[in-house]
C-alpha cells in the first residue's frame, strides 16, 4: 500500500496556494520566509517598546544542535530556553550563548524536566531519531499551550513523523513539523544550513521560520508533513554514495598508476567534480583522518529510511544497490566511526589504501608494459622441412 506521507504529498500537488508547486518558488514565500538571509540575524524579530520576549526552545544539544541552539539564542526579541537529557550541557550552552537551561533541578535534565519548556511558542528538537522524537514529543506536549510548534530537525522516517504530527495536532491541539538540516558541524557552526520544512499548515510554519533562519542560509518548504524527512533521507543517500563512486573510481586510477591526489586536480575542475572530490576526499579520506563529524551509523540509518522511499519507484536499482553496501560497511566498522570511513570497504575489496602519492604498484606495471612492448618481436618460426 501507498504510504501516508506520499498520499499527502500527491494531494499537495492538486491544492492551490499552500501546495507543493506553490512554496517551493521564493516569491510565493512571505517575506518572512526569504531562500536567503544576510548575516547577521539578530534583527529578525523586534520588539515593540515594552513589549515581552517571545519564549523559544531547543532540545538537544548534540554537535549539529549546540551551535544550531546558540544562532536561536542570538534572536532579537526571543527568550531561548535549552534542554539536554545531560544538564551540564545544557549549563555550558547558557553560559556561552546566553540562553537559560531548563530541567538541571533534581531530574539532571531528564525527561521530567520537560515542563519547564511549557512557556514556550517554538520548540526545535535535533535528536537521534524518529524514536527519540517520539518519546520527547509525546511528553512535552501536554505541558505545551494550542497552537504551540515542535520542529523535528531529526533525520527521521516520513510516515512517523506523519503518525506522530497527526496524534499530537488531535490530542493537544500542537503543530509537529519536520525540519531536518543539511551542512554538517561547520554549517551549524556557521548558521549556514539548508532546511528541508515539510509542514501542514502555513499560518504555522510562518511563526516557525524566523526561528529557524537563524540557523540557516536556505529554508526550503518540501511539502506536507513527511516529505522534508523523504528528502533528507534522499539527500544522505546522494552524499554517501557520490562518496563510495569517487572512493572506487580513485582506487581503479591508483591501481593504475595514478596518484590520488593528481587525479583529483583534474577531475575537480572538470564535469565530474562534486562536493565530495572536492572536500570529503581530500580532506577526510586522503588524508586518513575520518573526522567529519557525522556517525556511519546514523548515515546508515539515513540510508535505510531513503531505501523505503525508493520501494515506492518501480525498477530502482543504482541507489538501492549503494545503500545494500552502506549496511555492509557500518557492520565492519565501529559505532563511533565517522561516516567517511565507508570507503574503508572499498579498500579492504581492493586490497590497497588511498593515500597521496600511491599507485607505485601500476607505475611498475606500466613501466614492464613500456619495456614489453619496446623489445624487438622474436623471429619467426621456420616451417619444417617437407619430406
Amino acid at each position: 500500500s501507498t504510504p501516508m506521507w506520499r498520499l499527502a504529498l500527491r494531494r499537495a500537488c492538486h491544492r492551490g496556494r499552500g501546495g507543493v508547486g506553490a512554496l517551493h518558488r521564493p516569491e510565493a514565500l512571505p517575506a518572512s520566509a526569504s531562500l536567503r538571509h544576510a548575516r547577521p540575524r539578530r534583527a529578525l524579530a523586534s520588539m515593540a517598546a515594552g513589549e515581552r520576549a517571545r519564549t523559544i526552545g531547543f532540545l538537544g544539544l548534540g554537535a549539529m544542535g549546540y551551535p544550531m541552539a546558540g544562532h536561536m539564542a542570538k534572536l532579537s526579541g526571543y527568550q531561548c530556553l535549552v534542554w539536554n537529557r545531560t544538564a551540564a550541557r545544557a549549563e555550558a550552552h547558557a553560559a556561552e550563548f546566553g540562553s537559560r537551561a531548563v530541567g538541571s533541578g533534581a531530574g539532571g535534565g531528564g525527561a521530567e524536566g520537560l515542563e519547564a519548556l511549557r512557556g514556550a511558542e517554538v520548540l526545535v528538537m535535533c535528536l537521534p531519531t524518529s524514536a527519540e522524537d517520539a518519546d520527547i514529543a509525546e511528553q512535552l506536549a501536554p505541558h505545551l499551550s494550542a497552537g504551540a510548534c515542535i520542529v523535528s530537525c531529526t533525520s527521521g522516517e516520513p510516515a512517523a513523523t506523519q503518525r506522530l504530527a497527526q496524534s499530537l495536532k488531535e490530542r493537544f491541539g500542537v503543530h509537529f513539523f519536520d525540519c531536518p538540516v543539511s551542512g554538517g558541524p561547520r554549517g551549524a557552526a556557521a548558521g549556514s544550513l539548508t532546511c528541508m520544512l515539510g509542514s501542514d499548515d502555513d499560518a504555522a510554519a510562518e511563526r516557525v521560520l524566523p526561528v529557524v533562519s537563524s540557523f540557516s542560509q536556505k529554508v526550503v518548504r518540501c511539502g506536507p508533513v513527511g516529505s522534508g524527512h523523504a528528502v533528507k533521507a534522499v539527500n544522505n543517500a546522494l552524499n554517501v554514495t557520490h562518496l563510495l563512486l569517487g572512493a572506487e573510481g580513485l582506487l581503479a586510477l591508483q591501481q593504475f598508476g595514478v596518484d590520488p591526489e593528481v587525479a583529483l586536480s583534474a577531475i575537480n575542475t572538470s564535469s565530474g567534480r562534486s562536493l565530495q572530490t572536492e572536500v570529503r576526499l581530500p580532506e577526510e579520506v586522503l588524508s586518513r583522518r575520518f573526522g567529519y563529524g557525522f556517525k556511519l551509523p546514523l548515515m546508515a540509518k539515513d540510508c535505510r529510511i531513503a531505501a523505503g522511499v525508493l520501494k515506492e519507484l518501480p525498477g530502482a536499482s543504482l541507489l538501492p544497490a549503494a545503500l545494500d553496501m552502506v549496511q555492509r560497511a557500518c557492520a565492519e566498522e565501529s559505532q563511533d566511526a565517522d561516516y567517511t570511513r565507508v570507503v574503508c570497504h572499498l579498500e579492504r575489496k581492493a586490497g590497497m589504501e588511498l593515500r597521496p602519492g600511491a599507485g607505485l604498484a601500476g607505475k611498475v606495471l606500466a613501466a614492464r608494459l613500456a619495456e614489453s612492448a619496446s623489445a624487438p618481436a622474436p623471429a619467426a618460426a621456420q616451417p619444417a622441412a617437407q619430406a
